[in-house]
């Protein structure tokens, strides 16, 4: 009597269970590794904070750069800043130009435009090698990736506030991935995003993140911002900086890698319209690298003539596009490659 009970429990048990989930409901959880986020690129490589040496002298003595190791405790032999006299880099797509561009921008011009910005407005990463010149006796930058901030309005202008925290935890510098976690649609926690800690083996998984750029930056391609922002390819992922509460990431920065999109766009040749039609227009759109691609021909039809203009920091980027071969306007960072402003037909 006692087996046949237990077995009736077992039964009853087995067709509850089957009778309130189908097969596929059933709340499972599958990860790849922790060890797999670990081993990310992103997590690989170093990267610095950097800014100009305005002191005056002959170089190599003054003149360079000072850089800083993100995300490092102040007090700490990381934290220190190290003095850069010269850099390199083997990457010919690399436009190490912007850096030398720190010299000409003062906190005074920034006011003026009505930017908000931080006191780094761009991240490097790469090696430190002694310099090729001077027999060693300064630092040589080896530069792999430079990343720049996305100008964003100051909090007077902005539409969208972001809420201000009582007290502001300190804030860090991070990648975001999609979460390695597969999870279907009956757990409600389960995280969505993996956040890593620059310069660290730290991770977090989270529910989510704010951020104002996308309130604040009018014709913004949110399409193409929202790739970057969370990217499962290590080569065109944001570095942002804010801070975590809970399971959620406030933004305050988004820096973009600058070799964006990270292949050469192919020329946008449109192709030839049936002239024996009147008023035949060619049509394109943008891939989510801002690459113009042709799509169709099509009759032009009557158009708002309005130009609209860019936030400081941004251009216009234009393309003509259906239903009506009108002209659509992207505000695109302007430290990025052109893609599109001269495609005017």
């Amino acid at each position: 009597m006692k087996y046949k009970t237990i077995s009736l429990l077992l039964i009853i048990s087995i067709y509850l269970i089957n009778s309130t989930f189908s097969i596929n409901e059933i709340p499972t959880i599958s990860i790849g590794s922790k060890d797999e986020v670990t081993k990310d690129a992103l997590m690989k490589k170093v990267y610095y904070s950097i800014r100009s040496d305005n002191k005056e002298c002959s170089t190599p003595h003054c003149g360079g750069y000072f850089i800083k190791k993100l995300n490092s405790i102040e007090g700490t032999e990381e934290s220190k800043e190290i003095y850069i006299s010269e850099m390199m880099s083997s990457n010919p797509l690399l436009n190490s130009t912007m850096i030398d561009e720190l010299k000409l921008i003062s906190k005074k011009q920034q006011q003026q435009l009505n930017l908000m910005l931080p006191q780094f407005t761009i991240v490097v990463s790469g090696e430190i090698t002694p310099s090729h010149s001077n027999d060693g006796l300064y630092h040589c930058l080896h530069i792999t990736d430079i990343l720049r901030v996305m100008s964003i309005p100051s909090e007077d202008l902005q539409i969208n506030k972001q809420p201000k925290a009582t007290i502001k935890p300190q804030e860090q510098y991070y990648f975001i991935k999609p979460s390695p976690y597969k999870c279907n649609g009956i757990l409600t926690d389960c995280p969505h995003l993996v956040v890593m800690k620059a310069n660290t083996l730290e991770i977090e998984f989270l529910q989510s993140y704010t951020e104002s750029y996308t309130s604040s930056i009018p014709m913004l391609d949110q399409h193409w911002f929202n790739s970057r922002l969370v990217s499962e390819n290590s080569d065109i992922s944001a570095m942002v900086k804010g801070y975590i509460v809970g399971e959620k990431l406030t933004i305050s920065y988004v820096y973009l890698n600058t070799i964006d999109p990270p292949t050469k766009c192919s020329s946008p040749i449109p192709k030839r319209c049936d002239n024996s039609k009147p008023n035949q227009i060619p049509v394109f759109t943008r891939t989510i690298d801002r690459c113009v691609i042709f799509t169709e021909c099509i009759e032009r039809g009557p158009c708002h003539l309005g130009v609209p203009s860019c936030s400081p920091g941004y251009i216009p980027s234009i393309i003509q596009v259906a239903p009506k071969g009108c002209k659509k306007y992207y505000c695109d960072p302007d430290f990025l490659t052109i893609t599109s402003q001269t495609l005017k037909i």
